[in-house]
C-alpha cells in the first residue's frame, strides 16, 4: 500500500468516526424526537459505514459502491424522518379553521419532501407566530 493509500485509510477511519461521535452528542442533547431521531440515524451510519470499510478491507475491495448506497439509504431515511414529524406537526398543531388544514395536509402527503419543506420553513412559523400573539397577554 502506498503512503496516499494508507493516508486515504486514515481519512475514511477518522470520517467514520466523526460520524458516529458527531451523531452521539446530538443524540444526547434535549432536542425534539425529529432531530433526536436524525442524530442516531447519523451515528448508525456511521457504524454501518465503519464496518463496510473493515469488510471491504478484509476482503480487499473498493468501497466506493457500497459507502454509496449507504449515503442514499441514509437520505432517503433522512428525508422520512423528517416528512414524517412534519405531518404529525400539521395534524396536531394546525388550527381546524376552514379547510386550511385539509389543504396543508394533502400538500404534504402528496408532494412528499418538498411539500413538508414548505410547510417546515413557510407556514410552521407564521402558525407559531399567530399563536404567539393571540396567547395570554
Amino acid at each position: 500500500m502506498t503512503a496516499l493509500g494508507i493516508l486515504v485509510l486514515i481519512a475514511w477511519i477518522v470520517a467514520g468516526v466523526a460520524i458516529v461521535a458527531c451523531g452521539m452528542l446530538l443524540f444526547r442533547r434535549r432536542m425534539s424526537w425529529m432531530a433526536r431521531s436524525l442524530a442516531l440515524l447519523l451515528a448508525a451510519l456511521g457504524v454501518c459505514y465503519l464496518a463496510l470499510l473493515v469488510f471491504a478491507l478484509a476482503m480487499r475491495w473498493e468501497p466506493w459502491s457500497a459507502m454509496l448506497v449507504i449515503l442514499i439509504a441514509g437520505v432517503v431515511l433522512a428525508a422520512f424522518i423528517f416528512w414524517v414529524s412534519v405531518l404529525a406537526d400539521c395534524l396536531l398543531n394546525e388550527p381546524s379553521d376552514g379547510m386550511g388544514k385539509l389543504v396543508w395536509v394533502l400538500a404534504i402527503v402528496l408532494t412528499f419532501v418538498v411539500g413538508a419543506a414548505i410547510y417546515y420553513f413557510g407556514r410552521r412559523p407564521r402558525r407559531l407566530l399567530e399563536a404567539g400573539s393571540s396567547g395570554p397577554q
